[in-house]
């Protein structure tokens, strides 16, 4: 992968949007998600930007905190530190106010995640009940799930703290709350807590391993209804990715109109 991750490079002395840098979704995922587990999944990733420095026409300097959405269905990611470094680039250019800023910042991030993106107030975390996750140095599968859930699903909010993934080109942990919201018993909460421990010592870009835990529990039957990792701030800057299950009337349509052609 080239690129400014895993290098040191130095903070631009002008405003350069070319240190974006892309990752292909298709090349990211092989061999975890295939084209059929994508259409039946929605999702976005979220980058909160707690540390915006901009300088208007006078010569103020202003510092905003927002939060960029790029859905997971965009042909690419834009790797963090890149953004970083773009975002940081700002610096050298004079703007009229911040809705000229968040124009620029959208203008240059779609133009290398060929996709829309949207610019919103800061993600927070939602409330959830705290579960454990027991770490093992060897990738454990995920059991199947027995438990048969009443109609009336009880979901509730877990959040599996502390979770441990290796960044694939650094090889550098990077942190994680997972918080999913599913009805689960005490069982599928061991089982969940042994499988997530399982990554501790596993590379994985923080989309992808998301996008590889909800379908694994999709895939073992368990109730679930959308998983959001929220990885460590590096820099300013938060990186997370929810993903869910598109309504079944979506996946009725995508699977009809594929079948007529």
């Amino acid at each position: 992968m080239k690129g400014p991750l895993g290098k040191k490079v130095a903070a631009p002395k002008k405003f350069d949007p070319k240190v974006l840098f892309p990752i292909s979704r298709s090349e990211q995922r092989k061999g975890v998600v295939d084209k059929t587990d994508i259409t039946t999944i929605k999702g976005d990733d979220v980058w909160n930007i707690h540390e915006l420095l901009w300088i208007d026409k006078n010569n103020n300097s202003h510092n905003n905190e927002l939060s960029i959405s790029l859905n997971c269905t965009s042909k690419n990611t834009v790797e963090s530190k890149s953004m970083k470094l773009f975002l940081g680039s700002l610096v050298h250019k004079k703007f009229k106010n911040i809705s000229e800023v968040k124009n620029v910042i959208k203008r240059h991030i779609e133009a290398v995640a060929k996709s829309k993106i949207k610019i919103g107030k800061i993600y927070t975390k939602q409330n959830a009940t705290e579960c454990s996750i027991k770490v093992s140095s060897r990738t454990k599968p995920l059991k199947e799930s027995s438990y048969t859930a009443s109609k009336r699903r009880n979901f509730k909010t877990y959040v599996f703290k502390a979770f441990r993934s290796l960044c694939p080109v650094t090889n550098q942990p990077d942190i994680a709350d997972i918080y999913i919201i599913a009805d689960l018993n005490a069982q599928n909460k061991e089982d969940i807590s042994e499988y997530l421990g399982s990554f501790f010592e596993k590379n994985g870009f923080h989309e992808r391993c998301v996008e590889e835990i909800f379908l694994e529990l999709k895939r073992k039957k368990y109730f679930i209804k959308s998983i959001e990792g929220y990885f460590e701030r590096r820099g300013g800057i938060e990186v997370f990715s929810m993903i869910s299950p598109l309504s079944m009337i979506a996946i009725f349509l995508q699977r009809l109109s594929a079948s007529s052609r």
